[in-house]
């Protein structure tokens, strides 16, 4: 089978003899297709371990964000809620608007802390075995918001030779409001 571009390309060359033939065997291809076969399933492995480790840092900083938003500030939250004027606009719907629940940031942060220690000291049967070193990098708080940024490391069950890569870091980030839920219930008289 002679193949014209090809042939003017390489001319009578050896190249081209060997090319043309058609002795040979296919264990060549079939060990180079297995190679790349083989290096695919260890970089999706190595992919799918950072991505469940990527998962479970998620929901830690979300349960640590979670906790610490239910931190109410009691001083803030009460001040001029139980008065009769109060009740009375808000129940003619002329009260003010609702600017949320307001957090106590010092305990909040706290128990985000307490949650994400939780986390790291966990056995490794339960979450990712890889993920190691969860830390808190920032925790904001204005009051009514929390924000939470972790970064944690993360073992390559399968180190690929040629990159010479071991570890990975991965960050994660999470924030919360806490919201009032609608209610026909103002100041414990049912309007319904």
């Amino acid at each position: 089978m002679s193949r014209p571009g090809l042939r003017r390309f390489f001319g009578e060359t050896p190249l081209w003899k060997a090319l043309s033939s058609s002795r040979g065997s296919i264990s060549v291809l079939t060990l180079g297709l297995f190679g790349i076969v083989l290096l695919t399933a260890l970089i999706l492995t190595n992919i799918s371990a950072i991505y469940i480790a990527k998962r479970t840092l998620s929901l830690a900083t979300e349960a640590a964000v979670q906790q610490g938003v239910k931190n109410l500030d009691m001083q803030a939250y009460y001040t001029g809620e139980n008065n009769l004027s109060r009740a009375a606009l808000t129940l003619l719907g002329l009260g003010e608007s609702d600017p949320g629940i307001p957090i106590d940031c010092s305990a909040g942060s706290r128990d985000a802390e307490m949650v994400i220690n939780s986390w790291s000291h966990r056995d490794s049967d339960s979450y990712s075995s890889n993920l190691s070193s969860i830390q808190i990098s920032t925790i904001t708080c204005d009051g009514f918001q929390m924000e939470i940024s972790t970064v944690a490391s993360v073992a390559i069950p399968i180190p690929i030779p040629f990159i010479n890569l071991e570890e990975i870091r991965i960050q994660s980030r999470a924030s919360a409001i806490p919201e009032r839920a609608d209610s026909n219930n103002y100041m414990g008289l049912d309007i319904g």
